[in-house]
């Protein structure tokens, strides 16, 4: 992570935006719950003008029916209109799911110029979470023979807690209706320790949506929500620690957050980060598993980052070189950079060119890259 709206941040500015994706992304690849997405599919049917035949048009072919609960039974008309000069017939509506889509015509002729309804109904008894159903509309017109008609929505599990499903619209970059949900599990507990971590994150993506669209003063008011709200996480991750002292995930935690909160303007609690990212690497590096193996890369990488950012090079190479080493065909072009910056601090010129010649080759496009072609000038 860098720091930013310092005065004395220089070039970490311009890469601040990708380091912080970088991190955020790492973090929930290890950590976070992986909910299922899905992409929905919708077909925009052509308007045509009054022509030889008939000619079916639904000026709505899509629709979200939102959060629904498992009692409900919502329904939607789609409004339909024969534009052809001949006698519009429906052969027929197929649904991708019988059991869960009710599909009703109101009519199934149509004259030139006259309209009609489909009216959907969704049997939500029948399915759970997010859903995107297809309603296929035959008739005779000769362009258009099947028209597919798209309704989507997200179907609350009646077993689920608003913590849950704070998590599912985290995980689809739903940050304001997570934060609602997340606010409901806190006002029921008020010491739900995880509620308070997702929420604070909730406020550092939006502040991250907004610094990208230069928006600075609503960045700097959402970074200070978050700041806000991690104050409240930390002591009760502590007293997890106090209970657990092998409690991985709380140490990897609050190292994560401390590291966040850094990024403050006159706050350095990196030594803090460094504190708990020690003891996490420690617990991760006893334990044997695939899972552990990726939060000590991880791991690495920051402490490495971390010695960068308190000007202690040899120290952040030797964590930067391990999270190269454990990795070896898929280090992060972060440890790339760091370890060039690095070793040019320390007067390693060629090993300096080394690795910024990687970030450049690996992700010619990215911020890192156009930094690295900076640093590679200033060695000419």
């Amino acid at each position: 992570m860098n720091r930013y709206l310092k005065n004395n941040i220089g070039e970490k500015n311009r890469i601040y935006s990708a380091i912080l994706y970088i991190v955020f992304s790492l973090f929930f690849i290890l950590m976070a719950l992986v909910a299922p997405t899905f992409s929905p599919l919708s077909l925009t049917p052509t308007i045509a003008e009054a022509s030889s035949g008939p000619v079916i048009n639904f000026p709505e072919d899509s629709w979200d029916f939102g959060e629904i609960t498992p009692d409900e039974l919502p329904t939607h008309i789609f409004e339909f209109k024969n534009l052809g000069d001949e006698l519009l017939i429906i052969n027929g509506t197929k649904v991708s799911c019988e059991s869960c889509i009710d599909p009703l015509i109101s009519t199934k002729e149509l004259n030139p110029g006259e309209e009609g309804e489909l009216k959907i109904t969704v049997n939500s008894l029948d399915m759970i979470g997010r859903f995107t159903k297809r309603i296929y509309v035959e008739s005779n017109d000769l362009d258009h023979p099947r028209t597919i008609i798209t309704v989507s929505g997200f179907i609350r599990d009646s077993k689920q807690t608003p913590f849950t499903i704070g998590k599912y619209y985290f995980s689809q970059g739903e940050y304001d209706k997570a934060i609602i949900e997340f606010g409901k599990s806190i006002g029921s507990d008020p010491d739900h320790t995880e509620s308070y971590y997702y929420l604070g994150q909730c406020y550092l993506q939006k502040g991250i949506i907004e610094y990208n669209n230069k928006n600075i003063s609503a960045y700097i008011s959402l970074f200070r929500k978050a700041y806000k709200i991690s104050g409240q996480a930390i002591p009760l991750y502590k007293k997890i620690i106090e209970e657990n002292p092998t409690d991985l995930d709380s140490y990897f935690k609050l190292g994560y957050i401390y590291e966040i909160r850094s990024n403050v303007p006159f706050i350095n609690e990196y030594d803090k980060a460094l504190e708990y990212y020690l003891k996490a690497l420690g617990l991760a590096t006893s334990l044997s598993s695939a899972r552990n193996t990726g939060i000590t890369i991880y791991l690495n990488t920051r402490i490495g980052y971390i010695y960068f950012e308190k000007k202690k090079y040899s120290q952040a190479i030797e964590y930067l070189e391990q999270a190269e080493k454990l990795s070896p065909h898929n280090a992060s072009i972060e440890v790339y950079y760091y370890l060039g910056l690095s070793y040019n601090k320390i007067g390693e010129k060629e090993k300096a060119q080394e690795f910024l010649s990687r970030v450049i080759e690996l992700a010619p496009q990215s911020e890192f890259a156009q930094e690295a072609e900076k640093e590679l000038k200033k060695m000419d």
